[in-house]
């Protein structure tokens, strides 16, 4: 079966490049065909907002605001520049067509080319993250062909933020078209049930990057130029920094008594994303305020504290840790029995791809 998964737009993130990673190789091992639909940021300035939008940054200029005129190439080429081994790995790992900017393009691209589409995972289904096509085009909405399946896999909401009426109302028929659908968390039945979404029937599965096992990063690891062994030491990966976490770090280096290496999204053009994960692998101990650091930290069976994010939302690592039955006191985890859990889980979310494609 020839397959389109679509999550969000390529990007930098660690995360995100790897959840569509491990989806994608399992559907391989399934013997499917896939590609990525790779829909990516588009900096054009659309040619109606230009008149404006030149004369502002003139004016601006003039009076002492020293900012680009042409403000969209320079925020290509940073793109470019951070991205740049994110790129190298999607590029080397996953099938993708070529850059969709527009909805247009992605119906030319797709038009009776793929017999089911999977649509996740990630915080697709969430709207603030979904401007690039737009949140209808995530319930699938761009698909012409009716005979074709559609499955969610490990949706996320990425908040509570309820849907305003009259986009509830848009996207229920969407809902109802599809074959299969599976959410991330456990937050979003309630979700869900609000917008009377109940066929069909919604299930929880793992987050993708869970699917494959700790062999199989070490596989990607060990293709890859990593160096700098973190071990007996702190791995910080924190996506938003402030005083508080950099508190927080000191206080463990002084407990722990280790250094720590500390990783942001800033630092996406000097680590790559397999150096990122072998910082995980071999560290003694991992602060993070990502989910897929906490994640990775249970896959790799590392202790780790985290640190909390509520501009990006909690529920998410609240749901896995739910799921995997591990107490809120992440101090103390009982590997075997979250080894077993997770184990269990994988086997679940699997047979859900598999009577999903069937």
């Amino acid at each position: 079966m020839k397959i389109a998964v679509l999550n969000l737009p390529f990007d930098n993130n660690y995360g995100g490049n790897l959840q569509r990673y491990a989806l994608i190789s399992v559907l391989q091992k399934m013997g499917h065909q896939v590609e990525h639909l790779n829909i990516v940021r588009n900096y054009k300035l659309p040619w109606f907002k230009k008149p404006f939008s030149y004369t502002k940054r003139i004016i601006k200029n003039i009076y002492g605001n020293d900012s680009p005129l042409f403000i969209e190439k320079y925020a290509l080429l940073e793109s470019l520049k951070k991205n740049a081994l994110a790129l190298e790995f999607y590029n080397k790992y996953i099938p993708h067509t070529t850059e969709i900017q527009t909805v247009t393009e992605l119906k030319k691209i797709c038009k009776g080319h793929y017999d089911a589409y999977i649509v996740g995972s990630d915080q697709v289904w969430r709207e603030d993250m979904t401007k690039n096509i737009g949140l209808d085009n995530y319930f699938l909405k761009f698909v012409q062909n009716e005979d074709v399946k559609r499955i969610a896999y490990a949706v996320s909401f990425g908040s509570n933020k309820v849907y305003a009426e009259d986009l509830i109302h848009k996207l229920t028929p969407l809902y109802a078209k599809f074959n299969a659908i599976s959410v991330r968390e456990n937050s979003s039945f309630e979700l869900l049930k609000s917008y009377g979404w109940i066929a069909p029937k919604p299930i929880w599965t793992l987050d993708p990057t869970l699917l494959l096992s700790i062999a199989d990063y070490k596989f990607l690891i060990t293709k890859a130029n990593v160096s700098n062994s973190l071990k007996e030491k702190i791995f910080c990966y924190i996506l938003d920094m402030d005083e508080e976490k950099r508190i927080l770090i000191e206080q463990y280096e002084r407990l722990l008594n280790k250094n720590s290496v500390i990783v942001s999204l800033t630092d996406t053009d000097k680590i790559s994303i397999e150096q990122w994960l072998n910082n995980i692998l071999t560290c003694d101990f991992v602060v993070t305020d990502s989910y897929h650091g906490v994640l990775f930290s249970i896959l790799f069976n590392k202790s780790f504290f985290f640190v909390g994010n509520k501009r990006r939302g909690n529920s998410r690592v609240e749901s896995l840790l739910k799921m995997l039955g591990i107490d809120s006191n992440i101090g103390k985890i009982d590997w075997e029995k979250t080894n077993k859990k997770l184990y269990e889980w994988r086997i679940l979310s699997q047979r859900y791809l598999h009577e999903a494609l069937s």
